[in-house]
């Protein structure tokens, strides 16, 4: 590899990881206004560590002592961050620092006017909009390698040191937590269900950003210029394409049939590459919602990879057969040396 194309790899590193700082610091942001408007601004305490800082802020409050919501949360973080630095490497921690800073700062200062602190607000479309906002943006942070800080890095935490506990209950002990918190520290049975609203919707959102990256489309292409897609698709998308001979029962003519499964932000991509080479193939595609069993059709590797393996087992094979037949001319030197001994004694 020359010089010109590791400045280009490198460049293309940088260009991406500083597109995760500024989408990650969007949803800091994002995430700590909706916090601040739709939830501390009109009582309502939603769910994990930034929920837990309020329940903290409100028993401060009273005893007379006013210590914002953002500069617990941040404490809280920072100390789970200390712990975190060997676990997750440096690389999330700086995502995550951006996020969580982000978040704060918008905790503090980021109440949208007009909609904070309104009188007789309701309280029900703020649990729904403040948690729609709240779940998408930890969507996305996690989505570009990052987190907002809070209960998921925690839960994450408490899995590794505690592997029988997956994340999942973690996090739902933690938040079920919260929630015993808040109505304790309120009074108010109400609060808590207003938070539990939140927190189903919140998921929802955060599900919805999470899965739609990981959704594959399988696409059946069935064309002439079988070779010159198949080898298109390896080329480009680095995905296996698995050719099916078919026939047409109207005209009987034999055809072939290629299945790939896609990404499905790859999806458009793909059909402009099938037109470009085949105009009338015929394309269908489908939702893939499971996939089972030892197939190579999601790993995305280089063409170049499947050269080396097949390199690898001739090479095995033929060391395989090059001690066979070392073994088989030992054999039969053995069995000349005895003949000739059991000649000469003759």
């Amino acid at each position: 590899m020359n010089n010109k194309t590791k400045n280009k790899k490198i460049n293309k590193n940088v260009a991406k990881f500083i597109m995760q700082i500024l989408i990650i610091a969007f949803a800091g942001l994002l995430g700590g206004t909706a916090f601040k408007t739709f939830f501390e601004s009109v009582g309502i305490i939603p769910t994990g560590i930034s929920g837990f800082s309020l329940v903290v802020h409100n028993l401060f409050l009273m005893g007379d002592i006013n210590i914002p919501t953002s500069v617990i949360y941040l404490v809280i973080n920072v100390i789970l961050f200390a712990v975190a630095l060997k676990v997750f490497g440096w690389k999330f921690l700086i995502l995550s620092g951006v996020g969580i800073g982000c978040y704060t700062l918008s905790m503090q200062f980021g109440a949208i006017p007009g909609l904070a602190d309104v009188e007789n607000a309701d309280l029900l479309l703020y649990c729904i909009v403040g948690g729609m906002i709240m779940g998408l943006t930890i969507g996305l942070a996690l989505r570009f390698g990052g987190s907002t800080g809070g209960s998921d890095v925690l839960g994450a935490l408490l899995n590794k040191f505690f592997p029988a506990i997956k994340t999942g209950y973690c996090l739902l002990g933690i938040n079920t937590i919260v929630i015993i918190l808040s109505v304790v520290s309120t009074g108010s049975l109400y609060i808590g269900l207003y938070a539990l609203i939140m927190t189903i919707i919140s998921s929802m959102a955060t599900n919805l950003v999470l899965d739609d990256s990981k959704r594959v489309v399988s696409f059946y292409i069935i064309c002439d210029k079988d070779k010159e897609v198949a080898e298109a698709i390896l080329n480009k998308f680095h995905r296996g394409v698995t050719k099916i001979d078919a026939e047409g029962m109207f005209s009987h003519k034999e055809k072939a049939m290629l299945l790939s499964l896609i990404p499905k932000g790859q999806a458009h991509e793909m059909k402009k590459l099938i037109k470009e080479i085949d105009e009338n193939a015929f394309v269908f595609s489908a939702a893939v919602t499971e996939t089972l069993g030892d197939g190579n059709f999601m790993k995305e590797a280089s063409i170049f990879k499947h050269k080396v393996v097949g390199a690898k087992e001739f090479l095995k094979t033929t060391a395989k057969y090059s001690i066979k037949t070392k073994v088989t001319k030992e054999k039969i030197l053995k069995r000349k040396k005895k003949y000739h001994c059991y000649k000469k004694s003759e």
